[in-house]
Formats: structure tokens, sequence, C-alpha cells
């Protein structure tokens, strides 16, 4: 018998073997390598409990900061991550997607919680007082600025517009953009919590 067939079937088997491994798959936002430790995130709801970011190991958690008054990319990002949430099915609540304002002088904690609850019941929605403020800016490494608009709202704030990715571990995975749809970030979440 020739070796020829033999070297063929070694081959084929070994193809099939390479296709079979799991390989993690590729995030989509602007990735953290290595991962880093999540910086704190100790903030007070609406009912005066304590959130505390570090109680959410286990899961994945989605940090964005904005504010209820943003015209565009605040609600936008949350509804993409309500979309998102959806396509996760029964894997949603290996997720917790937490909407922090850097808006304290409209945003009371319970302005924050009826805005992002009105995307979904699950989420978590907090204010950032002043004070936290200067914590949260150099720990989450972002900047807020308060713009008078002239409008009927008086100001607007600049604010980051990525959301934070924290794996299950408490590391910060990657950022995700304001220009990735819901399908993406689904991907994305389904990725980190196989």
């Amino acid at each position: 018998m020739s070796s020829r067939p033999v070297l063929r079937i070694l081959a084929l088997l070994a193809l099939s073997l390479g296709a079979c491994r799991s390989e993690p798959a590729p995030l989509h936002g602007m990735q953290f390598t290595p991962a880093e430790q999540a910086p704190a995130l100790h903030l007070v709801d609406a009912d005066g409990r304590p959130f505390d970011l570090a109680g959410e190991r286990g899961r994945v958690v989605l940090v964005y900061f904005g504010y209820t008054h943003c015209p565009d990319i605040c609600p936008q990002t949350l509804s993409d991550w309500a979309k998102a949430r959806a396509t996760l099915g029964d894997r949603a609540d290996r997720v917790r997607f937490v909407f922090v304002s850097v808006d304290p002088e409209r945003d009371t904690p319970a302005v924050s919680r009826a805005y992002a609850r009105q995307f979904h019941p699950s989420f978590v929605g907090l204010t950032a007082t002043a004070a936290d403020l200067e914590a949260l800016k150099p720990a989450w490494h972002f900047a807020v600025e308060k713009e008078e608009t002239g409008s009927k709202a008086g100001y607007g704030i600049s604010h980051p517009g990525q959301t934070y990715v924290i794996d299950a571990a408490g590391l910060v995975r990657e950022l995700l953009t304001p220009d990735m749809h819901a399908a993406t970030i689904a991907a994305d979440l389904k990725a980190l919590i196989q």
C-alpha cells in the first residue's frame, strides 16, 4: 500500500480537527490588549442603594457615560443596546447594561433610572454627582464639558461616545464605538459570555 493515501487521510484528519477547535471570536470594537482591570464605579441608585461595578463579577457589563437631554448619541446607543439585548435571548441575564449620567444638575438618580428603563426595564440608570465626576473622569479616561446651546434645554454636554465593555472577570475588553450596530454589539456580547 502506498503512503500517499495514508498521508491524504492524515491531512484530512488534521484539517477536520483544526476546524473543530473553538477559537474565541474576534471583537469588533477598539480592543484592550492586554485587557485592563475596570476602574472603580461606586454610585447610588434612585432608591438609595449602592451600585458597585465590582459586585457585577460573573456578568459582562456595558457602561456608558451620557446624559438624558442628549439629542442623538445617547438615545441611539441605548436603543442599540435594547436591540442587542433582544438578540441574546435567554443569555441576556448574563449582561448588565449601565447608563451613567454626567449631568448632575438636571439628571437626578430617578431621572436617570427612568431614562434607562424606557429602553429596557433591566437597564440600570445612575447619576454621577459633581464630586463623583471628578474621580471618574481620570479613572475612566474621559472628559465632559458643558456647552451653552441657546436651546430650550439650555446647555448640552460633550461626553464620551463609546461604551466600555467589561468582561465577567472585571476586565475592560473593548470600547464600542457609536457607529456599531446592534447586531455587531450582540455578536461581541455572545463571544464574551460563552
